[in-house]
């Protein structure tokens, strides 16, 4: 290789270590950022408040959404756990889109539904509703059977049969925390700029629940994949979120767990129907909507609720964990493209100086930032170019900065209340963070990178394959369950 082609190797080289050194850089800011929003979040709660709002005839009613396709195995239970929520006034409404499966008959069996004729006010165009059946047991729990539409479509649905002013929008393998909505509600009550709100998600693979499907149990899953998986959540939501939104930068309310108000939903046009995934395009039009009404003297906010309230499974098999990666891939670089004339432009604020163009740079770009270095690597390796020094150096540092980033966010953890009791599943946690590097890391690249080809080159819209399994149960008969407390007001806050 001639000198010229050297020096253009070696320039790459550096502007990939620095690429590392930034990304890894801001992820750790954001952790820090995390931590201290936290604490300053645990320090403004006082012990009455979520008593008071629990027993209030002014708390503000609630509409959980659940879109449901193929949910047999789970479906029941995730309406179970949702219905025996502490909260002064909600309602459940499920629907179900063209499920191929059992998912509305065992609703209609378990729940005793009944057909009704419900009248109200249509505000989207959805694929035609089949029927609608209401719970003869819990007057509060209505089924809404249309046909295939996917996930926004089916959330549209749902919230043009909704009575009341906020709308709840969860997946249906999600598992929440018995006040949950409580938590949820309470920017919305102290903040009146609060248009909208999300929380922390976990992975429920570890979670385990008693025969009333309250959730007793919260260990992190057993298996190696969803174990890195939990790792990246902490990385993703216990923090890194925490940080985005402290600085108004996040771009990605998780579609498992978020929470709108029901005017600013319909001002919205909906959920985007030609959207890979609905819930980051809905957070990016929010900030949108946001910014282009502050003219107009209206001043609104999108709150992060960092306490764990809402538990969702995770991918347990390679080609589910792809699927799943490859739909994220898309859904981001999808909604990025859509709203790129957001970003650098100051008239959005920081989700256009900061969060667009964040999201793009280290969010999108980095699979292929990545994939240019491991093929630099084999090709300094197969020439025997004599610059493997500044390369092994690159890929020393990516992987420590890594780690770094993956180790801090377990132990912070264990300042909160959601903290390991046992020294062998933190021990489990911080060597996943260092084994991550070694096969899932790569694994992870590789999902995100089909992605784009599939988005770019293919026009791929649809989830694709997916999975379920069965949520673990303890009986407390047998007295392998350890009863939780009718209603932990304040929850041990850190």
């Amino acid at each position: 290789m001639n000198a010229d082609m050297m020096v253009v190797l070696n320039i790459i080289i550096t502007l990939i270590f620095i690429y590392y050194v930034v990304m890894h850089g801001i992820y750790f800011l954001l952790i820090l950022i995390g931590a201290f929003g936290q604490k300053r979040y645990h320090q403004g709660i006082q012990f009455h408040e979520f008593k008071r709002i629990s027993e209030s005839s002014l708390t503000p009613p609630v509409s959980i959404v659940i879109a449901a396709y193929n949910e047999e195995k789970v479906i029941v239970n995730t309406v179970r756990n949702v219905l025996q929520l502490h909260y002064p006034q909600f309602e459940v409404i499920v629907v179900n889109d063209g499920s191929e499966d059992n998912t509305v008959q065992l609703l209609i069996d378990y729940f005793k539904m009944k057909p009704i004729d419900k009248v109200f006010k249509k505000h989207f165009e959805t694929k035609p509703v089949r029927a609608v059946y209401q719970s003869a047991n819990h007057p509060n729990l209505i089924v809404v059977d249309k046909e295939n539409g996917h996930r926004a479509d089916a959330n549209n649905a749902g919230v043009d049969y909704a009575r009341y002013p906020i709308i709840a929008q969860i997946d249906a393998d999600c598992l929440l925390e018995q006040d949950a909505l409580i938590y949820m509600i309470r920017p919305f009550i102290y903040n009146r700029k609060v248009i909208a709100a999300t929380g922390i998600v976990r992975p429920a693979n570890g979670v385990e629940i008693d025969n009333s499907c309250k959730i007793v149990k919260r260990d992190p899953p057993e298996k190696w994949l969803p174990l890195f998986q939990y790792v990246e959540y902490l990385r993703a939501f216990q923090w890194s979120r925490i940080g985005l939104s402290s600085i108004n930068s996040m771009l990605s309310m998780s579609g498992a767990f978020t929470f709108i108000r029901k005017e600013v939903y319909f001002a919205l046009g909906g959920a985007n129907i030609d959207s890979v995934c609905d819930d980051f395009e809905l957070t990016v039009s929010l900030h949108r909507y946001i910014h282009e009404h502050k003219k107009k003297g209206a001043i609104m906010e999108i709150a992060f609720v960092p306490d764990p309230g809402c538990y969702t499974q995770v991918p347990e098999t390679l080609k589910a964990f792809w699927s799943q990666r490859n739909w994220w891939q898309r859904a981001i670089l999808q909604s990025l493209w859509w709203n790129r004339d957001m970003a650098f432009n100051p008239r959005y604020g920081m989700a256009g100086m900061f969060a667009v163009p964040f999201f793009f740079i280290f969010e999108v770009i980095s699979a292929l930032v990545e994939l240019l270095a491991y093929i630099i690597a084999i090709v300094v390796l197969v020439f025997r170019i004599d610059t493997p020094s500044l390369l092994m150096l690159q890929f020393i540092f990516g992987f420590l900065l890594g780690t770094l980033v993956s180790v801090c966010a377990v132990l912070l953890q264990a300042t909160t209340r959601m903290r390991q009791e046992k020294t062998g599943t933190l021990i489990r946690l911080l060597l996943a963070g260092f084994l991550e590097n070694f096969g899932y890391h790569q694994f992870h690249i590789y999902s995100r990178l089909t992605g784009i080809y599939d988005l770019l080159f293919k026009g791929k819209i649809a989830y694709g394959y997916r999975e379920r399994t069965t949520y673990k149960t303890q009986d407390e008969k047998e007295g392998t369950a350890s009863p939780p407390d009718d209603f932990p007001y304040g929850r041990d806050l850190v």
